[in-house]
């Protein structure tokens, strides 16, 4: 897997986090699948432990979870809706069918300070992932408020459902930068072809 940049996260209730970032690595489109790189901060001190939802009708694989500050990788496991309700870190109304990522911290949050953790994982999703006629389609509301979604090599950028910055990655590939300023999630739709 190659990465870029930083970060990622999806539909869900709000988890105590700031500082996100994510980044959707698109593979080949006939797989449905992509790669995620999401980068946050917890704040909330005392917390030991990080839930990432694992969005619903997602197929989440080849996770792996790092500490920022010390580069050491973190204990992390799969857990039910029942489990992150019980843990009181994460809010809102939580769907039964959902489930996170649990990760364990190092050390508990401290007062005054933050933990900043990488989660890698790759999502097969073939509703929001898929191919149409000789077209590319992305199409997945995105909650985090900085995301970078990188078409595969080949493929170029022909439309955007929401406002982007787009530029050219050094191997060619085109990296499309979204901005949410909005207070939900960012109808992300993304359409590209391969270049001829």
């Amino acid at each position: 897997m190659k990465w870029i940049g930083l970060a990622a996260l999806a539909m869900a209730p709000f988890v105590h986090a700031m500082e996100a970032y994510t980044i959707y690595d698109l593979l080949p489109p006939a797989t449905h699948s992509f790669d995620i790189l999401y980068d946050v901060s917890s704040s909330r001190e005392g917390a030991a432990y990080f839930f990432n939802p694992i969005r619903i009708g997602s197929v989440s694989t080849k996770e792996s979870v790092i500490d920022l500050f010390t580069g050491k990788p973190l204990q992390f496991e799969e857990v039910d809706a029942a489990v992150a309700r019980q843990s009181g870190l994460v809010r809102g109304k939580i769907p039964d069918n959902q489930r996170y990522i649990r990760v364990k911290f190092l050390n508990p949050v401290p007062k005054n300070g933050e933990v900043r953790i990488r989660i890698v994982k790759t999502y097969t999703d073939p509703p929001s992932y898929y191919e149409r006629d000789d077209t590319l389609i992305f199409d997945r509301p995105l909650g985090i408020k900085r995301n970078i979604v990188i078409l595969p090599k080949g493929y170029e950028l022909i439309a955007s459902g929401s406002p982007a910055q787009v530029s050219t990655d050094a191997d060619g590939r085109v990296r499309v930068s979204f901005l949410n300023d909005r207070d939900d999630q960012l109808p992300v739709k993304i359409v590209g072809r391969k270049v001829k």
